[in-house]
């Protein structure tokens, strides 16, 4: 069972290929099933070990922050996780059916139970985590992901964006000139031939700004898109006085001129780019200010904020809305709007730990825990969704997580021997959490048989309630054979 899970998770090998391992190494052939069932089996029993390990190893130098977030699945339930930020530790986790006041409630209180009340909790934006977190430990600080409230905040602040994208993409402008394009050489050796198929090389370059990854708010791709039209019908009218110096003609350069600045004249089209400028520039500044611009691909770890920076931030804030404020109207209702959003969630955003006297502003160590789970399961699955492994045992990965935290290897592995501790666990407790498994995070229902199997289940009762046999105890017999099974624990209703 140890070596199934430590070759299955701890290298994530496929399970066919820990059935080699196993068989050609050792002598010991396993089917895929049984190598399934006792890796899981394995990451249950790890998850019990760190359980109880882990609280006696936090000591009142490492304060209670915790980071909490619930990472969701497609059509399947959600991992909500709890994060030691001073330590990095997974402190806990749990599958629960939705991110809802009503299901994060009970596992706050789960976690209560464990650790005690934490000094500070670090979250994203969510109210149903803010209101949960209230009610379970009222009078415990809160801070706010900054990286979420920037991403929540820019469609207030670039209100326009949306307007410029539609200027350009309505009654297939920017389509058709990308098909205007590919009727365009790809290669040529006079200079007619090679202007053409410059031409088609600078649309390509125009609609390659629409699949920047980047992400709204923090790469406008439309702006870039008109941004490069510009530049596309200023090099064509430059290329068509050249031309005509030269005595050359390429009817397509004058076309593309014409193309596009009958696009970037749509009504509208101006006046929305020109306010989408402004909006974007004043969120980057206040990126600036919050200290959080982002790299290249991926949101940065944001380092604590002192008090003095928090009031330099502040100061920094106010003085780039008062400046956007003196463009207009449309620009003053634009700040209005922005200083509700810094009034409501100021008090999160600049929340400080108490002990610390540092605001610490981000969950994405906890995120990255996550998208590192996920593309364990990617290697080992060879699948790019991961929606249905990390469904069903997403918070005991999440345990596992702790292998590549620092200080669970310094301070609570040292002198552990897994065998001696799986050897001394409760086996109906890890066989009671082993059948669990495929209920957590998920809405209760009836347990009906696969396949046909079902259709006869379901028959079978139809036949005993329009019979005339008596109905006990084959109904009983029936409803049992359609509930959880008894080492699951609880009632059935």
């Amino acid at each position: 069972m140890m070596v199934a899970g430590i070759l299955r998770f701890g290298l994530n090998l496929p399970e066919k290929n820990v059935g080699a391992l196993l068989q050609e190494g050792w002598g010991v052939p396993l089917s895929l099933s049984d190598i399934s069932r006792l890796s899981v089996e394995f990451l249950v029993r790890w998850r019990m070990f760190c359980e109880e390990a882990i609280p006696a190893h936090l000591t009142g130098k490492d304060p209670l922050v915790v980071q909490v977030d619930g990472t969701v699945v497609e059509n399947g339930p959600v991992t909500s996780r709890f994060r030691h930020a001073i330590t990095g530790a997974t402190l806990w986790a749990e599958q629960i059916e939705a991110e809802s006041e009503a299901q994060i409630a009970p596992v706050l209180r789960t976690f209560k139970a464990r650790y005690g009340t934490p000094v500070h909790l670090l979250r994203d934006g969510s109210p149903a985590y803010r209101k949960a977190m209230a009610e379970v430990f009222p009078g415990v600080t809160q801070g706010e992901d900054h990286w979420h409230f920037l991403d929540d905040l820019g469609p207030v602040v670039l209100p326009d964006y949306p307007l410029l994208k539609e200027a350009l993409v309505k009654d297939h402008g920017l389509s058709a000139l990308t098909e205007w394009s590919r009727k365009l050489p790809t290669r040529g050796k006079t200079v007619e031939e090679v202007e053409r198929v410059w031409v088609r090389a600078v649309l390509e370059w125009v609609e390659a700004a629409r699949e920047h990854a980047g992400g709204f708010p923090f790469r406008l791709a439309y702006l870039e898109v008109a941004h490069r039209l510009e530049a596309a019908r200023r090099w064509a009218g430059q290329m068509a006085l050249g031309n005509g110096a030269r005595g050359i003609l390429v009817p397509e350069m004058v076309d593309l001129k014409m193309r596009v600045t009958k696009l970037l004249d749509r009504e509208g089209g101006k006046w929305h780019l020109t306010r989408t400028e402004a909006e974007a520039e004043l969120m980057m500044d206040l990126r600036r200010a919050m200290r959080a611009e982002r790299e290249r691909r991926s949101h940065p770890e944001l380092a604590p904020m002192t008090r003095e920076d928090v009031v330099q931030t502040k100061r920094e804030i106010d003085r780039e809305l008062e400046r956007f404020a003196t463009l207009g109207d449309w620009a003053q209702a634009i700040v209005a709007t922005m200083v509700k959003r810094f009034e409501v969630h100021g008090p999160y955003l600049w929340a400080e730990v108490p002990g610390l006297s540092v605001v610490i502003r981000s969950t994405v160590p906890l995120e990255r825990d996550h998208g590192a789970d996920r593309r364990a399961v990617r290697h080992r699955t060879g699948r790019e969704n991961t929606g249905e492994e990390m469904g069903r045992l997403g918070s005991l990965l999440a345990f596992w997580a702790n292998l590549r935290c620092p200080w669970f290897r310094d301070h609570v592995l040292p002198g552990v021997n897994l065998w001696e501790v799986f050897v001394q666990q409760d086996p109906e407790e890890v066989q009671r959490r082993v059948l669990a498994l495929p209920r957590e995070g998920r809405r209760p229902r009836v347990l009906l048989p696969r396949g046909e199997k079902a259709r006869e289940c379901l028959e079978s009762l139809v036949k005993l309630v329009t019979g005339k046999e008596p109905l006990e105890p084959r109904l009983s017999e029936w409803m049992a054979s359609v509930s959880p099974p008894s080492a699951e624990g609880g009632e059935v209703s």
